[in-house]
């Protein structure tokens, strides 16, 4: 490959939130010696195993969680009958939850107040949506259009939306919402990052030969990322690190983007940016 200009997006790797939660969790640790999280605070491998070495010990349920050891709530919100179970166990709670997430929270219970069918446009089962949905009754979780046509049709619901959603995907599924519900007020809870994000990488994708965007296989957004990236240029990658980057992507090309999802530190980021600039010859 010969000399190639490289453009990393300047909202690529870690969002406010899950820069908070980490850091709490290290403070947290730095107090306590252990703590405990149920499940993993960032859809990250590499973060979590930092974390473990640290002190952060993963539980899958609440109920595993010893008695004395403080738990740590992780960024994208944890449902109310878990709240409810750690309080019943006398657990000292330490709360990552993203600051934005609980406005989500806020937002849907208002909506429910209003006398509102609440309606979550998300990703069924991922951890923020199932946070939302248990701060109401039984709302309706949307994640794609096909799925808003087969809405029976309402007088009055209300709209939130999960905070990493793919803008494009949430504009399909409300231009069906609209011939469905006859008193319908939607509240954009998609997060300034997320948008920032977007809108950077598209512009990325458009300038650039090849795009690589940076980030963990588990991690929604990123998956959502690359989705995005490939609609505008089949040349677009998605890695977990340097180690995932092949030469035979970069034939011909004379400019790379560069993206990542929110739960991908820097150091990850510019690793894969040292790794493409091996390649110049």
């Amino acid at each position: 490959m010969s000399s190639v200009t490289i453009t990393v997006a300047r909202n690529a790797g870690f969002c406010f939130g899950v820069k908070r939660a980490i850091d709490l969790a290290r403070k947290a640790v730095a107090e306590h010696n252990k703590v405990a999280m149920l499940g993993d605070i960032v859809h990250n491998e590499s973060v979590i195993a930092d974390l473990e070495k640290a002190g952060v010990i993963v539980f899958s349920d609440i109920d595993q969680v010893p008695l004395g050891m403080p738990v740590l709530f992780r960024s994208h919100g944890t449902p109310l009958p878990i709240w409810q179970k750690a309080g019943e166990k006398g657990l000292v709670i330490i709360d990552a939850t993203c600051p934005l997430v609980k406005e989500i929270h806020k937002a849907s219970k208002m909506l429910e107040e209003d006398d509102r069918k609440v309606i979550i446009i998300g990703d069924k089962g991922h951890d923020e949506v199932e946070g939302i949905a248990s701060q109401i009754h039984n709302p309706v979780i949307l994640s794609n259009a096909a799925e808003a046509l087969q809405l029976r049709p309402l007088r009055k619901a209300g709209v939130v939306i999960q905070s990493t959603q793919f803008m494009d995907n949430v504009n399909e599924i409300v231009n069906i919402l609209v011939t469905k519900v006859q008193d319908l007020r939607i509240i954009n809870t998609i997060c300034q990052p997320t948008r920032g994000r977007q809108k950077q990488l598209k512009e990325l994708a458009v300038q650039n030969d090849v795009m690589i965007i940076v980030g963990s296989f588990t991690s929604a957004n990123t998956k959502r990322l690359t989705s995005i990236a490939k609609q505008i240029n089949p040349r677009s990658y998605q890695v977990q690190g340097p180690e995932d980057v092949d030469l035979r992507w970069f034939k011909d090309a004379t400019t790379v983007g560069v993206s990542a999802g929110a739960s991908t530190p820097a150091d990850t980021v510019m690793a894969v940016v040292k790794k493409i600039n091996q390649f110049r010859r």
